[in-house]
């Protein structure tokens, strides 16, 4: 297992300044986000107090957390001809295709918050490297959302307040390679062929089954569209020349960004969203995934085995003592390959809402000291960012750990992900 404390791969400069400029953009944000007062450079003895009270979930059993969650709000990054908020429309989208919106940021700063209210108790006011440390995929809006979580979650106070002026620390965000999200595009480059076979095989089922709904779709959102009519092709599965699924997605995007911005959608959208639209997407999604168990161990095993040994290693005492939480930043797929690694009712599982966090809490038995899983999810859509309980199929709700342990194990026994994915099949 590779160290939980320095996972940092070699990053290339340009990396660097990227990350850089990332940090020096949310010093402005996370000032205009919050409306306390600021800190002193001391900790008052009421301050000093607060890293006492017991929230929520800070309950004596708890041992370890780990939190992963989708990026906040963003612009599409498709978008159909004639929708009114073009997704390089800057009036509307000023950070511009798939960046974080205002609301997303506010929303993820707003979730750190709410972190710090639940687990205040547990995790300390202060942070402490050798307690929490935090992950993010590579892409702009996913490390812009943990720097605007991290703002939320450990405003600086005592000694760490180095600015009276700015209400925000340096926390490092370390790179998640496990996190295999950019290969779920379908027309991205084929990192895993074993996952790509079975992501085409799982395309054509979601094609041939929603057939007749996918037509009564393009039937009704056509004439309003932009395209013409006489390029959908129901033989080819193509629109103007696109894959029908990249159209289908184009009309999602063009919806539901808006929508969540406040904009006023067309009024002929009435009749195709939110459904039927939410629902075809919703397994257009699956499919495009978690089709199949391949897909879903090659896209979030890897991760899952990185949390398993987090947690195993606190249970047999070797992870740093102090070791408290583990934040990972993600995408909407991260969401859905965890979620199906569990066992979740593929039925259920719909389009993970922005800013939404899978959690998983390692408890320990006072009684017996056997330890159990709790896990847990906040909807990212929801105005208090309350957590719901998740039960997982086949295991008491809380989870035995070593049961949790078995049932999930097909997905993260992963010991050489290239030779597994037979990448030297690529083309």
């Amino acid at each position: 297992m590779r160290s939980t404390s320095m996972r940092a791969c070699p990053a290339p400069q340009s990396g660097l300044i990227f990350l850089c400029a990332i940090t020096f953009a949310v010093l402005a944000i996370a000032y205009s986000l919050s409306d306390e007062s600021l800190s002193p450079s001391v900790a008052t003895p009421s301050q000093q107090s607060n890293a006492n009270l017991i929230s929520s979930r800070a309950v004596t059993t708890l041992k370890f957390v780990v939190a992963i969650s989708r990026h906040g709000n963003r612009g599409p990054q498709f978008t159909y001809p004639s929708c009114p908020y073009q997704m390089n429309d800057t009036k509307f989208w000023p950070y511009g295709p798939k960046e974080l919106t205002e609301l997303g940021r506010i929303r993820m700063f707003n979730l750190g918050k709410q972190f710090r209210s639940m687990y205040s108790g547990f995790l300390g006011d202060i942070y402490r490297p050798g307690e929490f440390q935090a992950y993010s995929t590579s892409t702009q809006r996913t490390l812009e959302s943990a720097e605007l979580f991290l703002a939320g979650l450990f405003p600086p106070t005592g000694f760490q307040v180095w600015n009276r002026n700015l209400r925000w620390q340096p926390i490092p965000i370390y790179p998640n390679p496990r996190d295999r999200n950019s290969m779920v595009r379908p027309w991205g480059p084929n990192i895993c062929p074993i996952f790509r076979a079975d992501q085409n095989k799982s395309m054509a089922e979601f094609e041939q089954k929603y057939d007749s709904e996918l037509n009564e779709f393009f039937a009704q959102a056509l004439p309003y569209s932009g395209y013409d009519m006489d390029t959908y092709n129901n033989t080819t599965k193509t629109v103007a020349g696109i894959p029908r699924y990249i159209a289908l997605y184009s009309f999602w995007e063009s919806f539901l960004h808006p929508q969540e911005d406040g904009l006023p959608l067309p009024d002929w959208s009435k009749e195709v969203y939110p459904q039927p639209l939410a629902f075809l997407m919703s397994k257009l999604l699956q499919a495009i995934a978690i089709g199949t168990d391949h897909q879903t161990r090659f896209l979030e095993g890897e991760l899952f085995q990185e949390i398993v040994e987090l947690m195993r290693t606190k249970v047999n005492n070797s992870l740093e003592s102090n070791k408290k939480m583990v934040y990972y930043s993600g995408h909407d797929n991260t969401l859905l390959g965890l979620q199906a690694i569990l066992g979740l009712n593929k039925e259920i599982i719909g389009p993970v809402k922005p800013g939404s966090v899978l959690i998983l809490e390692l408890h320990q038995d006072h009684a017996d000291e056997q330890f159990y899983v709790e896990v847990l999810n906040i909807n990212g859509g929801s105005p208090d960012l309350e957590p719901t309980h998740l039960n997982i199929p086949g295991c008491d709700s809380p989870c035995d750990f070593h049961l949790l342990l078995n049932i999930t194990e097909k997905y993260y026994n992963i010991t050489d992900f290239q030779k597994e994915c037979q990448v030297n099949l690529a083309t």
